[in-house]
């Protein structure tokens, strides 16, 4: 317990944490004033620093209605330079964004690397507040678990974010002085244009809600800090003095990550995938049936995707596989029987420079499709774990832990709803060989093949290996990995539709 702010930290008892929290606690006009003028030019600098640093910071305020954030979230950034942050209130997003998954909006409000987001209520209050009342099939669309909201906040994190999570606790005699001070302020209506009032209503209900809160999501990357809101000033000074030493931690650590650039060797793995070298390259197709199964397929996939749009129920295929392995053709058969309303393929290369700025999921959820819609992705979020892996330009604990967040991040997809596929297309290196030199050779594909994809062929045992370790542990039943047999690019354009085909038909089913 340090002033009004308290971590919880023991999860094997129910504690119940806010009846621990001492409500009398004040501070005087003079003390406070004291205090505000230390911080509120401190803040400034270290916004500004961070800014300079590149360190992202995500601050949450949650807490009763009526307890005083808004003026608390408005007084700390009077002081910060108003192009480095975001002010969000989840409370007017649940309509707007109830045809996304959940984190869909958070992902797209992600601050960028030395910004800053603030939330005026968070995912917290969609997870616990904002499903109350609400009809069956949107609360459905709106709510998620703790589960994964640990994992959210987990992989930011991870990924140097400074994640501060506060919960100012009022008494319920304070609430309703505050809430009734509102009123008179701004008028009647002031508690139904806001929030809900439910937990103006049923105090004791919130309570318990509140304690599950803390109990199922404080974790040592992301503690909740507690503040004492029946006086303002106390209030307001307790959570500046969090961030500022929070910030100045942040700042500290991201100088010795600095200094450690470069410095980490790149342990072995020592576990031994084997998928590829299994896969039976000798299958093929004469190309009298190809065009007559690919007129079949392209009409059943014509008539599925318009039961998949009515029904909206969004489609993400991602297309992997060895340069030269058919990727590109693949995508032309299978968008060819689409209507172009109805679906988006978006080419992936490396980064550029907005989207170096956020984490390297940012882009692919930000391109996530809308209710109905189909988006198909040439290059997918797996560079992560191969070319990034192979090549350097992730950290072994980056592309480690990669598995787990990709997994998670469709795992989130998939219970939205959303039909996933996922494609690797295999053909052997001298298959590769053969399509190299034939693009070299053919004026209209010669801009296909660059020094980079021969230079990238020299290292096919490393990307093997990368690729098998890939398929094992990312292939799972709500988003299986398809190995398209390449080598006769006919047998793989086909088996690319079927498999679409019979996903669409299955989804449909359900």
């Amino acid at each position: 317990l340090v002033g009004s702010e308290m971590c919880i930290r023991d999860r094997n008892k129910v504690i119940l944490v806010l009846e621990k929290i001492d409500l009398k606690q004040s501070l005087k006009k003079d003390a406070y004033n004291e205090k505000m003028s230390y911080f509120e030019t401190r803040l400034g600098e270290l916004q500004r620093a961070c800014r300079a640093a590149g360190i992202p910071v995500i601050i949450l305020f949650e807490g009763w209605r009526g307890s005083q954030r808004s003026v608390i979230i408005n007084h700390m950034m009077q002081q910060m330079d108003a192009r480095g942050f975001r002010v969000y209130s989840a409370s007017k997003m649940a309509d707007e964004e109830s045809d996304q998954p959940f984190f869909e909006p958070f992902w797209r409000q992600l601050p960028a690397k030395g910004n800053m987001a603030v939330y005026y209520r968070s995912w917290y209050y969609l997870k616990n507040e904002y499903t109350f009342d609400r009809d069956a099939d949107q609360v459905k669309r709106i709510n998620t678990s703790y589960r994964h909201i640990n994992a959210f906040e987990k992989q930011l994190t991870d990924d140097n974010y400074v994640l501060l999570k506060f919960f100012v606790h009022v008494s319920e005699k304070q609430l309703k002085a505050n809430v009734q001070k509102a009123e008179k302020t701004y008028g009647k209506g002031w508690n139904k244009v806001s929030e809900s009032d439910d937990d103006f209503v049923d105090y004791q209900r919130y309570l318990e809600i509140y304690e599950k809160m803390f109990i199922d999501s404080d974790r040592p990357n992301a503690h909740w800090y507690l503040i004492a809101g029946d006086d303002t000033r106390f209030a307001e000074v307790s959570i500046f003095d969090v961030i500022i030493q929070r910030l100045e931690l942040a700042l500290a650590e991201a100088e010795v990550r600095k200094q450690k650039t470069g410095q980490q060797p790149v342990l072995p793995r020592t576990e031994i995938y084997d998928v590829l070298s299994k896969v039976d390259l000798s299958k093929e197709i004469a190309k009298a049936e190809y065009k007559e199964k690919l007129d079949k397929y392209q009409s059943k996939l014509s008539i599925l995707q318009y039961e998949m749009y009515k029904k909206g129920i969004p489609s993400v295929f991602g297309f992997e596989g060895w340069d030269a392995g058919g990727k590109g053709g693949a995508i032309r058969r299978l968008t060819a029987a689409l209507d172009p309303l109805g679906y988006s393929v978006n080419p992936v290369a490396a980064p550029n420079v907005v989207e170096k700025a956020f984490n390297y999921l940012w882009r692919f959820w930000t391109r996530f499709p809308k209710q109905g819609e189909i988006a198909i992705f040439d290059r997918t979020w797996y560079g992560r774990v191969m070319v990034e892996r192979i090549e350097g330009f992730a950290t072994q604990d980056e592309w480690g832990r990669a598995y787990a967040e990709i997994n998670e991040m469709e795992a989130q997809w998939a219970e939205y709803g959303t039909v996933i596929g996922k494609f690797w297309l295999q053909i052997d290196k001298d298959e590769q060989y053969k399509r190299f030199k034939e693009r070299e050779q053919n004026p209209n594909k010669e801009w296909k093949i660059t020094d980079e994809d021969w230079r990238n062929r020299e290292k096919w045992d490393a990307y093997e290996a990368a690729v098998n370790e890939m398929l094992v542990r990312t292939s799972t039943d709500y988003a299986p990995w398809t190995i398209v047999e390449g080598n006769n690019k006919y047998y793989a354009r086909l088996k690319v539709l079927k498999t679409v085909i019979e996903m669409f038909e299955k989804r449909l089913k359900d």
